[in-house]
């Protein structure tokens, strides 16, 4: 009789001229194969041609969505919520009412202020971006580390117009009215 050929579990040992198999199909893998844990993944940041991009497509509001998921990369948590949940909102909520106040009080179609605010946002946002987050992208770049792409900016951008226009628009128009109805009882 013949020894074994090796004696893990999971070979074949051969005992004289029948071959037996021992390899057990049903036992996982002795490898780790498990996915590194989510939080220590490190997440790619937006460059400031994506958060350009993500304001154009979807007003102030995706631009600042864009830059809470900075924050978040960064692992700055509390930032990244405060800037998504609060200032995102109010910054478009003020932009929006201007344009309709402006609008009224110049009596002139919106069309005019909406095209150069079109145009103006996605400038003003990147400033804001280089202003609160610029010094972390150009070390992230230069360091080779993984940036978002510029695709997904545009993705979230259209995913959040209609959180914009069911929720933060709404909110625009009636605070415009209350501000009109106040500034119309001033005459």
């Amino acid at each position: 009789m013949a020894a074994p050929i090796a004696s893990s579990d999971n070979v074949a040992s051969v005992s004289g001229d029948d071959a037996v198999s021992d390899i057990d199909p049903y036992r996982p893998p002795a490898a780790n194969i498990q996915r590194p844990d989510a939080a220590d993944e490190e997440r790619g940041m937006f460059g400031l041609p994506a958060i350009a991009l993500a304001s154009v497509v979807g007003s102030v509001f995706a631009g600042t969505v864009v830059i809470a998921l900075n924050y978040a990369a960064q692992k700055q948590r509390g930032t990244a919520w405060a800037v998504a949940l609060l200032i995102g909102p109010v910054l478009t909520t003020a932009m929006l009412t201007a344009l309709l106040i402006g609008s009224r009080i110049l009596h002139i179609a919106p069309v005019p202020l909406w095209l150069g605010a079109w145009l103006a946002q996605p400038l003003l946002m990147t400033a804001l971006a280089a202003l609160l987050q610029g010094r972390a992208i150009q070390q992230r770049t230069r360091a080779g580390r993984p940036m978002a792409s510029n695709v997904l900016a545009l993705v979230i951008a259209v995913a959040l117009l209609p959180v914009l226009a069911l929720l933060v628009a709404p909110v625009s128009a009636l605070l415009m009215g209350a501000i009109w109805a106040g500034v119309t009882s001033m005459r």
